[in-house]
């Protein structure tokens, strides 16, 4: 898969990111970039608004690297453009370009 691939991901109404290794987006589709006021692409959740909230998300995220196993988990993030708001999240292990990713879906709860 390839990043082109992802594309058909910008047309869902729920929120569809990857991240490396390293907690980087490699690929935001537009949901998540409007949450977070901004194209989210080569940045760690540390540099978006959610900031305080990034070592509870990039932990979720290093779970499911190390385990290879999905998870299913409500995170709450407490800056977007929505405020705060918690999400119905499902991260998991897929392959892009060859290398080893988390990939997330997940809706706002209302």
């Amino acid at each position: 898969m390839t990043v082109d691939d992802l594309e058909i991901f910008n047309q869902m109404p729920f929120l569809f990111w990857v991240k490396d290794e390293e907690g980087r987006y490699v690929w935001g589709n537009k949901a998540i970039c409007d949450l977070a006021k901004q194209d989210i692409v080569g940045k760690k959740d540390a540099e978006l608004p959610w900031s305080t909230d990034a070592g509870m998300l990039r932990a979720d995220d290093k779970k499911v690297l190390e385990t290879g196993e999905p998870l299913f988990v409500h995170e709450t993030v407490n800056d977007s453009n929505r405020g705060k708001v918690t999400l119905s999240v499902c991260k998991f292990i897929g392959d892009l370009n060859g290398k080893k990713h988390a990939f997330g879906i997940s809706f706002v709860i209302p």
